[in-house]
């Protein structure tokens, strides 16, 4: 085997080497999504009245944070801080899907939760272009929330 050939040879395998080992491995998913709050109780409560998530084991035994689980795989980990000063712009969120944001808009009307489009309006419901429904609300800390029925697109 001449030098050109070994090295053709070599450079392919070590590419499909690497091919098979980056598709194997390089995949990801949302594990974790962790927040810092000023009062614990405040936001325990906020999430699980708005959403219904259950609290899970916390793998670090601290007073102050709690975890829950929010999907199949995936956690929030809420963190308890002395000091907070946040301004988050709404771009920054996190983004939940369910089958109807209809019946989850009566469940914000219920509790007193407003609730408001991309643009800013109070108790609207934005369309995405993709034909999602989507609206935005706010966690006691200013955190805010997209839920969208984005899961309509997985039935």
């Amino acid at each position: 085997m001449n030098k050109l050939s070994f090295f053709i040879l070599l450079i392919s395998s070590i590419y499909t080497s690497y091919g098979q080992e980056k598709d194997s491995k390089m995949k990801f998913s949302i594990d974790h999504y962790a927040i810092n709050v000023t009062d614990l109780d405040r936001s325990v409560n906020f999430y699980q009245s708005i959403f219904g998530i259950e609290e899970i084991y916390d793998g670090t035994e601290k007073d102050h944070i709690k975890w829950f689980r929010l999907g199949k795989h995936q956690e929030l980990h809420i963190i308890s801080v002395k000091n907070l000063e946040l301004t988050i712009p709404k771009g920054v969120h996190i983004a939940l899907t369910t089958a109807d944001v209809s019946l989850f808009i009566r469940h914000l009307n219920t509790l007193d939760i407003p609730y408001y489009d991309w643009p800013g309006k109070k108790n609207a419901v934005s369309i995405r272009p993709d034909r999602i429904e989507q609206i935005y609300i706010q966690d006691p800390d200013g955190y805010w929330i997209e839920i969208n029925d984005g899961e309509k697109r997985y039935n």
